[in-house]
């Protein structure tokens, strides 16, 4: 009798704490709902992320005119890559009206953003994308997506080394997906399998190991790998890419294009000028406007009423750490991706070996990720506007995650000094459907409403003479919303924007660095076009339904 009388009390207490745990979740995701619905601006003080120490271009950290320009035909609000994007390709595109002015407002330092404090990957996981983007739309659409992500690395690698950008270490690396999780790793090969069917010509790429063969290979311990999966995808410098680039277009382009940085956007306006109607409000003046382009991922929503509670911010988290006396040198040539049944971490290693350089660096291993680690289980990280602080459970994690994951055999003892080198973290830009917004925005999600000419978009076989000519009528743009992904997304969705706003997306553009040929519709998927019905669609909700 006592036995029984001790399984029932026990049971009663096990059900107790799972109703309340229930009742923490429940807790938890409302919380998350009011934050993520009421939108901050960038704060003034954020965590400084490794990539923005030791700046080569120190000039450009808090580049501004002595007096802000009062007016100008495009302002671009954000300077991470997204932005860089799009006033590299405006400035660029041959054009008839030369003399087009272009502005770029950042609150903080140059590239403080997302770019600025982001792991450094360029990777594409064809496998993923495919799956995923297959079951919500098709194959076709699908196989458009995998594309688009595709293109990236190579346009990058490409145009870095047109420009010099050695500094910015642009790269291409093997990567390495190790599986803690017996599901998800199984999942995962049934991924690889129908992209195999599919698109074998992506697929080939891709090697399967099974937990034996893949850790003696890739130098993994077998106590916490159920298989690994590699393939190739890329790495860079982000915050150096992106600054080496302003640097180009300062120095090309002196009367037509400034940056301004510590200028916060606080409001957006519309006056009674048909030519540039928009009076963009900002900490040092007012900007007059044509076309007013939203580039600061999840920040957009701050100045757009109309997607308020469909792109938010999840915080995410982010260290430099010194790798172990074991660790072998791979000299950047190799990234990782630590994958769990939910959640994952993201590695790099930067070229060069630990500490032997003039100013110390080289060789470190760039890890983030750890979301899950949160005592909401990452929902408590939805939502959060600010990147000054961090979770202490998730530095704890990704302090700790490298040597479980190699294993002592392959990490060593850790070297002079404390593994961590730098910790920081920055506010990732996710919509509510998982894609980016890409394109102009309808007057109804700005709530904005201006006179026009009626000026056109002009279209034609005619590599771009037409809408070269006139360009489309006063509006406001987006590049944003990459959902953590933005080093394969956010330089072809801001490309895609500028081609927008010079009226070109239905000219047959000849490439160039950085930019592909042909339409805009032969690249840019459909599905990344930021609609009213799109966005009043998608809901937080549904969100939790994709995952």
């Amino acid at each position: 009798m006592g036995c029984v009388h001790s399984y029932l009390c026990a049971a009663y207490q096990n059900i107790r704490i799972f109703l309340a745990l229930l009742e923490e979740a429940r807790a938890d995701l409302s919380t998350a709902l009011v934050r993520i619905s009421h939108p901050s601006l960038p704060i003034p003080n954020p965590s400084v992320s490794f990539w923005q120490q030791n700046p080569i271009l120190p000039e450009l950290v808090n580049a501004k005119s002595t007096t802000l320009p009062t007016m100008a035909d495009i302002v671009i609000i954000g300077s991470g890559i997204s932005g860089a994007s799009i006033a590299h390709t405006i400035l660029n595109t041959p054009r008839s009206d030369k003399d087009i002015t272009v502005v770029v407002l950042e609150a903080r330092e140059i590239c403080s953003g997302a770019t600025g404090r982001n792991g450094g990957h360029i990777k594409c996981s064809p496998h993923i994308t495919y799956a995923n983007s297959k079951k919500r739309f098709g194959s076709e659409k699908a196989k458009e997506i995998v594309a688009f992500e595709k293109r990236a690395l190579p346009l990058l690698v490409d145009f870095a080394r047109e420009n010099g950008f050695e500094h910015a270490e642009v790269r291409e690396v093997e990567t390495v997906d190790i599986y803690t999780d017996e599901f998800a790793w199984n999942d995962a090969k049934m991924m690889v399998h129908s992209l195999r069917e599919d698109l074998p010509d992506v697929a080939e790429d891709l090697e399967i190991y099974e937990a034996d063969a893949g850790c003696k290979k890739f130098g993994v311990s077998q106590d916490h790998c159920s298989g690994i999966i590699s393939y190739p995808a890329g790495a860079l410098w982000p915050y150096r890419f992106v600054t080496s680039l302003y640097k180009k277009l300062l120095s090309t382009h002196p009367k037509s294009f400034s940056i301004e940085t510590s200028t916060l956007v606080t409001e957006i306006k519309t006056q009674d000028n048909m030519e540039k109607p928009f009076l963009v409000c900002t900490s040092r003046g007012e900007i007059a406007a044509k076309h007013v382009v939203h580039a600061t991922d999840a920040f957009a929503s701050a100045l757009l009423p109309g997607i308020r509670g469909k792109l938010f911010p999840i915080r995410g988290h982010m260290t430099a750490q010194r790798p172990g006396h074991k660790f072998p040198d791979f000299d950047g040539s190799r990234s990782w991706s630590i994958m769990h049944r939910r959640g994952d971490e993201y590695v790099s290693q930067r070229p060069g070996k630990p500490g032997q350089s003039v100013n110390g660096l080289g060789g470190e291993l760039m890890i983030g990720g750890g979301s899950f680690q949160t005592p909401g289980k990452g929902i408590d990280e939805c939502g959060i506007w600010s990147d000054d602080r961090s979770s202490a459970s998730v530095d704890a994690y990704l302090d700790g995650i490298l040597p479980v994951i190699f294993g002592k055999d392959n990490w060593g003892d850790d070297t002079a000094g404390s593994r961590v080198k730098q910790a920081w973290v920055g506010c990732m830009g996710f919509t509510t459907d998982l894609l980016p917004y890409v394109g102009k925005l309808d007057s109804e999600l700005t709530c904005r409403h201006v006179q026009t000419d009626g000026q056109r978009s002009n279209s034609g076989n005619d590599g771009g003479k037409a809408g070269r000519e006139m360009g489309p009528p006063p509006a406001e743009w987006i590049s944003a919303g990459f959902g953590g992904e933005g080093m394969v997304l956010a330089w072809l969705s801001g490309a895609a924007v500028a081609l927008m706003v010079m009226g070109l997306e239905d000219c047959d553009i000849q490439g160039s660095p950085g930019l592909p040929d042909g339409r805009l519709k032969d690249w840019l998927p459909e599905e990344f076009i930021c609609s009213k019905p799109r966005v009043d669609k998608s809901s937080f909700a549904g969100l939790l339904e994709l995952l």
